[in-house]
């Protein structure tokens, strides 16, 4: 679509954030006429555009489908009259017709988190390569696995959807399933012009099953895996693997086993410790550091519930009801690579932060956390408030070091609000980790459209708000893009 201009509602553009773009990916469609698919995840990929003019601020926003091999099919399915016909298969979702599962591995939806890398932008999603996109019209370019050079015999099928890239050096660290008939994750260091340097192994728990390793998060010299027991043995993937049942189905969570953490080093993929920790679950991580005695601290999100009921939820997003044991609290997890053992583990925030997810780091501290080797002093999440009927109502400021009877600053969605997360746009000349802005897509059930939200990262008030024409669907990751790059 042609970009569409925002009304400016209240305030005025901070100078750092004109010139910028948020990009934001997530499922646009979730149904083919009347047929629903079987889980959020499995939506067909839509990557949005909020662009900040350079001059004046001026707001446009705009989307377009990810046009993957699979979008396409369907649409070619829909043009012959057979909308409502699944015609490709998703992780969750199988075709209608048993002859377009049989053999073949689920198609990818595009869906999950944009990155900028060696100046374009990428979708990306467990279930296939990265899908380049063009910055100029939005318009899905395809694969890029063809523009990797160097030695691919070892290479990932599919890039996770948090696959990490240096804030420091530019460096990507890709993992994701082994192409076939290989099993297990395969894991890439990718220099800034896209030559792989190097491929290995992720090692888990076990060999022959299948995982979901999601996120991770990234030190000076360490890549941390959080390797849940989420995951299905070489005997239950077997009839997805045929085809008669759907990949995302055959996955179960194992309360009784461990939950690993590896440690692998940026240098040269080899791993530095593996060790197994009392069970919990985990979708994301906040990032990670070194401190002065060279332990690893990674910033984790456990689960408050039971993983089972999250992913029933997912299943049916909009359908279910949401309480606070479907999100998290963050976990200051310290490592240590020389005795190979886990220190401690302490809650972060104490309790009087709020249930959450999405965290996000100020980019002042993510690119000098090698230099200041201390914890960050702020994370930024999205929580379970009071007025959002168990969806994401607030955003939150989750002081690292607050006292026990101190409070975490908050911004808090008007009734009917809620927003999505946040990215941060350090401030000109930033002296305090904190000194910049959360910009944000929120969306406003009273006009079922959306809006983009300024917030001052310091005190959390609201700074800029512009009101769209429409109504982008609730997405999963995003990136920022300033415009000196």
């Amino acid at each position: 679509m042609h970009p569409v201009q925002c009304e400016t509602v209240f305030g005025a553009v901070p100078q750092e954030v004109k010139g910028g773009t948020l990009y934001r990916l997530g499922p646009g469609r979730c149904r083919l006429g009347s047929t629903k698919y079987a889980h959020w995840f499995d939506g067909d990929g839509c990557m949005h555009e909020v662009r900040f003019g350079k001059e004046n601020g001026e707001v446009t926003m705009r989307s377009a489908m990810v046009e993957t091999e699979r979008y396409k099919a369907q649409e070619t399915r829909a043009a012959k009259g057979a909308a409502d016909i699944v015609g490709a298969r998703g992780a969750w979702t199988q075709a209608t017709d048993i002859m377009d599962n049989l053999g073949k591995f689920p198609t990818n939806p595009g869906n999950t988190s944009p990155v900028v890398f060696n100046g374009s932008l990428l979708a990306l999603c467990e279930g296939g390569p990265p899908i380049e996109i063009d910055k100029k019209t939005l318009k899905t370019k395809g694969e890029y696995s063809g523009k990797f050079t160097g030695d691919l015999s070892g290479f990932p099928m599919g890039f996770a959807a948090h696959s990490k890239i240096d804030a420091n050096d530019g460096y990507m660290y890709a993992w994701g399933l082994a192409k076939p008939p290989a099993l297990g994750h395969r894991f890439a260091k990718i220099s800034p012009s896209g030559g792989v340097l190097k491929t290995t192994n992720v090692p888990l728990p076990d060999p022959l099953g299948f995982f979901l390793l999601h996120d991770a998060c990234d030190t000076e010299n360490y890549v941390v895996f959080v390797v849940v027991p989420w995951k299905a043995t070489i005997g239950e993937i077997m009839p997805a693997l045929i085809g008669v049942e759907s990949f995302g189905h055959s996955f179960s969570y194992d309360s009784n086993a461990k939950t690993r953490i590896v440690v692998m080093r940026k240098s040269d993929l080899t791993v530095a410790m593996e060790v197994d920790v009392e069970n919990f679950s985990s979708y994301h991580n906040a990032g990670a550091y070194e401190d002065e005695q060279g332990n690893i601290h990674a910033l984790v999100c456990k689960l408050e519930g039971d993983r089972e009921d999250l992913e029933k939820n997912f299943a049916d997003m909009y359908n279910s009801v949401w309480t606070s044991k479907q999100y998290n609290h963050l976990y200051d997890v310290c490592l240590s690579v020389k005795e190979k053992k886990v220190l401690s583990q302490t809650k972060i925030g104490g309790d009087s932060a709020k249930p959450m997810e999405f965290p996000i780091l100020s980019t002042n501290w993510t690119q000098t956390a090698s230099k200041m080797k201390s914890m960050p002093a702020f994370i930024y999440t999205l929580c379970f408030g009071e007025s959002g009927g168990g969806y994401f109502d607030t955003v939150q400021k989750v002081a690292t070091t607050l006292g026990a009877n101190e409070n975490h600053l908050e911004y808090r969605s008007k009734p009917g609000y809620f927003p999505a997360e946040v990215a941060f746009v350090p401030k000109n000349n930033a002296q305090k980790e904190d000194d910049g802005y959360l910009v944000f897509i929120e969306y406003a059930a009273n006009r079922h459209a959306s809006d983009v939200v300024v917030l001052d990262a310091e005190t959390m008030d609201e700074v800029y708000r512009a009101e769209s024409s429409y109504h982008v669907p609730y997405t999963f990751h995003g990136c920022w893009e300033s415009s000196a790059n």
